[in-house]
């Protein structure tokens, strides 16, 4: 699957938990649980859109949500054990091993992972304290309502050693993924924006391609 990545005005300032008008020309992309087939969806949906600014990387995902929480107290906690997390992948190019994980909570602390070699991280050569320690730099807003909750994240262009909006054509990969914990659902609810052939959001073979 691949998707344009089009320019996006503003920065998180301009966040509104709607459908913000500056990612008006970005795909709306729903959260899936393609490892289930390819019609299936979570109970509780939700949506992402992507697209490049001159801060860098922007995301604004939007969660339906009848229960939601989170008890992290920190940043760099290990979100996902811990409640509702948003979570974003970012891949920067076929041609490097390294990507980023970051997570956001909707009690609005962030864990920033970057992990330089999947293989090694899995197989212990990489710690924990290792993929753990190095800072994005992102810039984020949460907003949560009746309902449902929502998170724009921009993650700047230097956090993938590069000065600015890559090269036209230039194609990266990313995911964007959800623990989704509730109590009336599978414990925690599991979706993504990626068509995941199977469940495992580390899967970067099967990303969506963004094309700058």
């Amino acid at each position: 699957m691949s998707i344009p990545c089009p320019p996006v005005a503003g920065n998180v300032a301009d966040f509104g938990v709607e459908h913000p008008e500056k990612y008006r020309d970005c795909t709306r992309l729903p959260l899936r649980q393609h490892w289930h087939g390819a019609s299936a969806m979570p109970v509780e949906g939700g949506h992402a859109f992507v697209g490049s600014a001159e801060a860098g990387l922007c995301f604004y995902t939007y969660y339906q949500d009848s229960d939601i929480f989170s008890t992290a107290t920190a940043d760099d906690q290990k979100m996902w054990t811990l409640g509702d997390v948003a979570e974003f992948f970012i891949k920067p190019g076929v041609d490097r091993s390294d990507y980023w994980e970051l997570h956001v909570t909707p009690n609005d602390f962030i864990m920033d992972i970057y992990i330089p070699d999947r293989k090694k991280m899995q197989s212990g050569q990489i710690t924990w304290d290792e993929v753990l320690a190095p800072q994005s730099g992102a810039s984020k807003r949460v907003q949560v309502a009746d309902g449902h909750w929502a998170v724009e994240l921009c993650v700047p262009w230097k956090a993938f050693d590069i000065e600015g909006i890559p090269a036209t054509g230039t194609t990266w990969q990313f995911a964007v993924c959800r623990y989704n914990y509730n109590q009336g659902l599978d414990d925690p609810e599991l979706s993504s924006t990626a068509l995941l052939t199977t469940l495992g959001f580390h899967h970067y073979e099967d990303f969506t391609d963004l094309v700058f």
